[in-house]
């Protein structure tokens, strides 16, 4: 929302309204964890699934063995069929094979919303009512905890080891954009290129290196026309095109 309401309020609002927000995301986002970690050490859940020793480990890694295949088959092929459509552009701009395989990895990492969806389809009030549902209740819990820790604390030393320092890539661009920047509204491809450098400060599309004529750029045209006038956007300085 702040794309349309963030130009309607002060300043001293707006640094209140990010940090109260940030606020809630860190509370809410701790609570979750915290809920993981106690649920792990509820012996009753783990009593009550009935699987043995084997058998849980065969269901755990059945389960995360299709979330990382799962993973893979939408990564792989997307990548290559954005590869395929931006063959005219530069190379700088292809997603090589191994940051395919960085977005795959990091993305494997599971949390809280896993763990809502499993205590709101086979729980009631947070106690499963038969084996089943508390199988798939801690096969869930066990899979959160282990991507989260494996995966979470491997991911650095992947992307140390395939873009090791000195490599340099969008990635690199990427990480010079700070927190604000990603808040603020898109840039307009009908704008010239100082105008859009001038503005880059002020938008998300700053992480793009040319306009992409797609659904995107209609839905562009759409809101620079119609949406951000009627919902507090900041007017267009249409001599500058």
């Amino acid at each position: 929302m702040s794309h349309y309401a963030w130009h309607n309020v002060t300043d001293s609002s707006r640094v209140t309204t990010r940090h109260v927000f940030a606020m809630m995301s860190f509370i809410a986002e701790t609570f979750i964890f915290l809920y993981v970690g106690m649920d792990a050490l509820d012996t009753q859940k783990w009593k009550m699934s009935k699987l043995s020793a084997l058998d849980s480990v065969g269901v755990y890694s059945s389960v995360m063995f299709l979330i990382m295949l799962g993973r893979a088959a939408f990564v792989f092929p997307l990548s290559a069929l954005s590869n395929c459509m931006n063959r005219s552009s530069s190379r700088s701009s292809s997603i090589t094979l191994k940051h395919q395989v960085i977005i795959w990895w990091a993305g494997l990492m599971r949390g809280a919303v896993s763990i809502a969806l499993a205590f709101k389809q086979f729980t009631h009030y947070g106690v499963p009512l038969d084996p089943v549902n508390a199988t798939m209740v801690t096969t869930t819990v066990i899979v959160v905890l282990f991507s989260t820790i494996v995966f979470g604390f491997l991911t650095k030393p992947l992307v140390n080891y395939l873009l090791p320092p000195g490599h340099t890539s969008n990635i690199d661009r990427v990480r010079s954009i700070t927190k604000e920047d990603m808040m603020l509204p898109l840039l307009s491809f009908e704008e010239s290129a100082a105008t859009n450098l001038l503005r880059a400060k002020d938008g998300l599309s700053m992480l793009m290196e040319r306009p992409v004529y797609t659904i995107h750029s209609f839905w562009r045209r759409f809101d620079d026309a119609y949406m951000r006038p009627i919902f507090g956007g900041p007017q267009r300085d249409q001599t500058s095109s």
